[in-house]
């Protein structure tokens, strides 16, 4: 018996897509279609290329002239919120293959479907991280002294824990290695250290932020 490699083809015209497309629905005798069905069933093509070509695995269908089988009920707010809870969790940029449970709560297929690609998804992610400036308190944040232990005291601009996105756009900057010794640090291990410290008048911003391992972050005491 003689055995032989099959390659998908992941090329082909967009009418050659498209028509794939239809006798993947015509062989099912179903006049709606799911990425997962045309892959599972003989597509020619991976559902993947066939989003990518076209925007979308449902605006192929569209074009094919295929019922859509669900509409994505997910929100791209929800969806990037997402992405930056796994971007935290992982202290780096996570690959399409890792958007997957435990650690994310929709996959790579949900981002392709919404955004065209993983590639879009994550240039949308990128401007939605640094579209939002950090809220402001609305006091001043001048230097008081304490009467009874005569030690300063700040009235601060900004909340003293970083927000969600604050912590991706540190993230972002350092990488997941501490600033000072250099050591791979994820997950709970992410310290964020305040440069100039809170208690000495240092404000939750950027530019006085940095990731710092475990040991250096309580070497540094009061942060």
């Amino acid at each position: 018996m003689k055995f032989e490699l099959n390659f998908r083809n992941n090329f082909g015209t967009d009418q050659e897509l498209l028509e794939d497309i239809k006798r993947i629905s015509e062989k099912l005798k179903q006049d709606k279609l799911t990425s997962r069905e045309y892959d599972e069933n003989g597509g020619q093509f991976s559902s993947g290329t066939v989003s990518r070509r076209f925007g979308g695995w449902n605006k192929a269908l569209e074009k094919a002239g295929v019922g859509i089988t669900v509409l994505s009920n997910i929100s791209k707010d929800n969806l990037l919120q997402n992405l930056e809870e796994v971007w935290i969790t992982l202290g780096r940029q996570p690959t399409s293959r890792e958007m997957r449970q435990p650690l994310s709560n929709y996959s790579q297929r949900g981002y392709i479907t919404t955004f065209g690609s993983w590639r879009k998804a994550l240039v949308e992610f990128v401007e939605y991280i640094n579209s939002a400036s950090e809220p402001v308190e609305e006091h001043n944040s001048n230097e008081t002294v304490d009467s009874d232990s005569q030690e300063p005291t700040y009235k601060h601009k900004t909340k003293r824990i970083p927000s969600e996105r604050l912590k991706v756009q540190v993230l972002m900057r350092d990488g997941n290695k501490c600033r000072l010794c250099g050591v791979i640090v994820t997950g709970d291990n992410i310290h964020f250290d305040h440069i100039t410290p809170w208690s000495k008048g240092g404000e939750t911003v950027l530019e006085n932020l940095q990731v710092l391992c475990a040991p250096h972050n309580l070497a540094k005491g009061d942060c």
